[in-house]
């Protein structure tokens, strides 16, 4: 189990595991303290799709992104040079991801093809549009300063706690809009 754990993918996943898990609690707890004296339950349901996201999906996949841009674009010897790299993954790696997130978190909530078609519809751009104010700053110091795909990761994520927080109120706002209208007369999923 111990080298199992050393392995750099599965520490990348238990690490956005967590995040993510964090991210979507603190919205939760958010809204709940927002509601008032009615509190909404959290949704243990929910928490569990992000933690499955972070741990199958974003920990590997930035990972390996992060290995990517270094070998295309070499190291980050200049303030340059890092934002180049940041801008680089802001137009390549990032939409992808937000586009599988979206089809992914909503086949885990239940939806049909064409709702999870209509949930990266409705909410891809606008997702994009805040995560380029926030991601290029915070990418930019990561390729500039930390110099590991590890500690990447572990930089990615905590800055990552406070995007998590903002994608989970984005998927349970704008991707339940569509889940709760339907796409093409298709009822909303079964677990939102």
């Amino acid at each position: 189990m111990l080298a199992t754990l050393r392995h750099p993918i599965v520490r990348a996943g238990l690490i956005s595991s967590s995040t993510h898990i964090a991210g979507d609690l603190l919205c939760q707890s958010i809204r709940a303290s927002r509601a008032g004296p009615d509190k909404e339950a959290l949704n243990w349901r929910q928490t569990a799709r992000f933690g499955l996201i972070g741990l199958a999906f974003h920990g590997p996949y930035f990972y390996n992104a992060f290995r990517w841009l270094d070998a295309t674009l070499g190291p980050s010897v200049t303030f340059q040079r890092a934002a180049l790299k940041s801008l680089t993954g802001q137009v390549t790696v990032f939409p992808v991801y937000l586009a599988s997130f979206f089809v992914l978190m909503g086949t885990l909530e239940g939806l049909q093809p064409q709702q999870c078609a209509a949930k990266v519809q409705a909410a891809l751009v606008p997702t994009w549009v805040a995560g380029s104010a926030f991601w290029p700053v915070v990418n930019t110091i990561n390729f500039r300063v930390i110099s590991t795909p590890l500690g990447r990761l572990v930089f990615a994520n905590l800055a990552g706690l406070i995007w998590n927080t903002y994608l989970s109120y984005t998927n349970s706002t704008r991707g339940a809009l569509v889940a709760a209208a339907g796409a093409d007369g298709i009822s909303g999923g079964k677990d939102s």
